[in-house]
């Protein structure tokens, strides 16, 4: 049964390698299309200030990074059979995951709230949160070929995943969503600051 099972994986994991590629190669086309810069219009683009859109883009990363990051510590240092079977260390993740999910959708919602009520939300601002997307699929597609990999590769002799670890993959993988929207923000800020909006 285990040799049915092996081409599978691969042919997954090929697939997902495909998939993370497809965003890094639209990266690769807007990087590459975006004029450059003279130093004076690069100081000037760096000296303006942080538009709403960015500071929630960055507060969006810092919740949604020291949750993951403080979920991760505690399922490290308590151990995943804690995880699953005590209730109340449970219930306490899931708060903490829920709590950083609101603070992040309310994050980006205030950000597309401004954009609707604001004249100050301009064609920089649109482009950049057009682009986010882009880079969100791509931290996903990584994250999960990651959890793939990990998870296959551990447990390989076993031949399943328990399902603790689908629980904690799919609470990560939502969660570097709403990290990979508000970097995408950000990056597309940087790029814009460097390159100049393509």
């Amino acid at each position: 049964m285990e040799q049915s099972t092996q081409p599978w994986s691969a042919a997954i994991l090929v697939i997902v390698v495909l998939l993370a590629a497809i965003p890094i190669y639209a990266l690769f086309r807007i990087w590459r299309g975006r004029p450059r810069l003279s130093d004076e219009e690069r100081s000037e683009a760096a000296a303006s200030p942080l538009t709403r859109l960015q500071r929630n883009a960055w507060l969006g990363v810092a919740v949604g990074v020291a949750a993951l990051g403080t979920i991760a510590v505690l399922i490290t240092i308590y151990g995943v059979a804690e995880y699953w079977n005590n209730d109340s260390f449970r219930l306490a993740i899931l708060g903490l995951f829920i709590g950083a999910l609101v603070v992040c959708a309310v994050l980006l919602s205030a950000s597309a709230a401004a954009r609707k009520k604001t004249s100050r939300f301009d064609e920089r601002d649109r482009l950049v949160l057009a682009q986010a997307g882009t880079y969100q699929i791509g931290f996903v597609l990584i994250s999960l070929a990651i959890w793939l990999v990990a998870l296959g590769e551990r447990f390989h002799a076993e031949g399943a995943v328990p399902m603790v670890y689908l629980y904690l993959m799919f609470g990560s993988i939502v969660m570097i969503s709403f990290i990979g929207q508000a970097a995408g923000i950000l990056l597309g800020y940087w790029f814009g600051e460097r390159f100049g909006q393509g």
